[in-house]
């Protein structure tokens, strides 16, 4: 009964980008060990058991064994994901573009709580606002949540553009989600990072 009533709670629909190459970190940092487990199974792990639905943006799957992955999680194939962030972004949310809201966060910010992520999708859904962000002590992070307005302009990004973009524009109304979470600032770009970022998380 536990089981199911939890279930039942989760809503809305997460998007991770898990596309990158790895590049600064020497090795496919997907499935680098974190928490028992790898750093991708980790952050997969957060997400899913918050969000109705997990889309997972990778840029291939050969290392990922997808039948580990929650029922939940569903994988999208950025097949240009080399050509920059923004192609990742616009695979995933090509994949939800019928959902209300989604939220987009990334792999390598594993130290994100899963309190956050609950007050994230609560307040995307009852505001009214286009863009939700979250901030700890004045400094704003991921990962961020974006309404249906939100997405065909998401699918217009090039390159590396992320969706910054959306933020200093008044085409859309951008609320503060404050949180007490110093995981979303930290994102994992090297070993020596991962290393050190154990001793700043909460």
């Amino acid at each position: 009964m536990v089981a199911k009533q939890r279930t039942n709670s989760r809503r809305g629909t997460a998007i991770i980008l898990a596309a990158g190459a790895s590049i600064r970190f020497g090795s496919d940092k997907r499935v680098t060990p974190f928490a028992n487990t790898t750093l991708l199974q980790h952050t997969v792990g957060l997400y899913s058991s918050v969000f109705r639905k997990v889309l997972l943006v990778l840029r291939e799957q050969a290392s990922i064994n997808v039948d580990s992955l929650p029922k939940n999680v569903e994988t999208v194939l950025a097949s240009e994901a080399r050509y920059g962030l923004s192609h990742s972004l616009r695979a995933g949310v090509k994949q939800a573009f019928e959902e209300p809201w989604i939220v987009i966060g990334l792999m390598d910010m594993p130290f994100v709580t899963v309190q956050t992520l609950q007050n994230l999708a609560t307040r995307m859904d009852s505001t009214n606002a286009s863009v939700i962000r979250p901030r700890f002590k004045n400094q704003y992070g991921n990962p961020v949540g974006f309404k249906q307005e939100c997405y065909y302009r998401l699918g217009e990004l090039t390159g590396d553009q992320g969706a910054r973009t959306l933020f200093n524009t008044s085409e859309f109304r951008v609320d503060v989600l404050e949180v007490e979470d110093r995981g979303i600032l930290i994102d994992v770009d090297t070993p020596e990072q991962l290393k050190e970022s154990v001793n700043l998380a909460p």
